[in-house]
């Protein structure tokens, strides 16, 4: 038994050591836990209390967010629109009141962003956030459903001449936006307009609320291609000329950009996507209007030439990206999903690296 203890702790002592080796310069190194858990008679690591814990919790309020979505999708898909808009209106403001994690995360994260604000200007804000999300969530039900009329009756679209020039070059598309009004409803209605549409997205943590989203959008007419095996389906996509939709605004990636003057981590999927086949890039936003009505802005093409440093043409790409989704958040600071720490990764990246 005593052999396989050191067994054990040789084996990650070494663990340790190559990670500490292999990390980025600058990065945060991992902590090391002081007892990563309890060695059986059987060989085996049990899991820590606590974390274990964690997992139980995250696992359970994944399963009641699942229940909760599908109890919202059976009542707002009976509802006339107008109903349901201020019924999710009512529901946003609740969350805002209820959920002190997600409140606190969006306060903090608009007096980053907005150093010059109140308090009470970030708190309004954030309040009008919760409220927006609450009449989006209730737009993306009633979507599969809504007919032709109902949609081109909501939606006033701009600049369309730019995305069938897009399509015209016959590489594919790549549609760029953030969590930014309506973007679900967007989708919604370049599908219905007869473009081919997919969009890459992230699992839920519950397997039944994945199955249910997955669902409602491919019911509206668009694709959906998981994250974590999206690359051969994007590819596929754009040599059939169609249009992937990207949204590259979470903290997520290792190319390091500036966003509201601080350092935020983005993905460099359309860099890399752009690069590669010479699609172009299409940005693209949902502007809420104040009577629930929307404008869809759609900006010219954009093109980029490699260079020989591949790493800084993506920084580059993602950059220009950014900076038009912070021209529009600047313009409509309630109609982004604050409720996301954006910043994450890259905070605790460089503030270690300037220790």
């Amino acid at each position: 038994m005593r052999g396989d203890h050191r067994h054990f702790n040789r084996r990650r002592a070494q663990v340790y050591r190559e990670y500490h080796t292999k990390r980025l310069e600058g990065a945060p190194p991992r902590r090391a836990s002081p007892r990563i858990g309890k060695y059986t008679k059987r060989g085996r690591v049990q899991s820590c209390p606590m974390a274990q814990k964690s997992r139980w919790r995250k696992r359970l309020e994944g399963k009641l967010g699942g229940w909760g979505l599908r109890l919202a999708w059976g009542l707002f898909r009976r509802l006339p629109m107008g109903v349901a808009q201020r019924l999710g209106a009512g529901l946003g403001l609740l969350a805002y009141a209820l959920s002190r994690r997600y409140r606190r995360v969006a306060i903090q994260n608009l007096q980053r962003a907005f150093p010059d604000w109140t308090p009470t200007q970030a708190r309004a804000t954030a309040r009008r956030v919760f409220r927006n999300f609450g009449v989006s969530m209730a737009e993306f039900f009633k979507a599969p459903s809504m007919s032709r009329a109902e949609i081109e009756q909501r939606l006033t679209v701009l600049g369309l001449e730019h995305l069938d020039a897009a399509f015209r070059e016959g590489k594919g598309v790549l549609l760029i936006t953030g969590h930014f009004g309506n973007w679900e409803l967007m989708a919604r209605y370049l599908c219905m307009r007869g473009y081919p549409i997919a969009v890459i997205a992230r699992d839920a943590d519950d397997r039944s609320t994945t199955e249910l989203i997955t669902m409602l959008r491919e019911r509206s007419g668009y694709k959906v291609f998981p994250r974590g095996n999206a690359a051969r389906l994007v590819l596929r996509a754009l040599r059939a000329n169609e249009a992937v939709g990207i949204l590259p605004d979470q903290n997520a990636g290792d190319v390091f950009v500036e966003f509201f003057g601080q350092k935020a981590g983005s993905v460099a999927g359309p860099a890399v996507f752009h690069l590669r086949t010479g699609a172009p890039l299409v940005p693209l936003f949902n502007v809420r209007l104040p009577d629930n009505t929307h404008r869809v802005e759609i900006l010219p093409p954009m093109r980029f030439e490699p260079t020989d440093d591949t790493q800084h043409d993506y920084r580059r790409i993602m950059q220009a990206l950014h900076d038009v989704l912070e021209s529009y958040v600047r313009r409509y600071p309630d109609q982004w999903l604050w409720l996301h720490d954006r910043w994450k990764s890259a905070r605790k990246r460089f503030e270690y690296g300037a220790q």
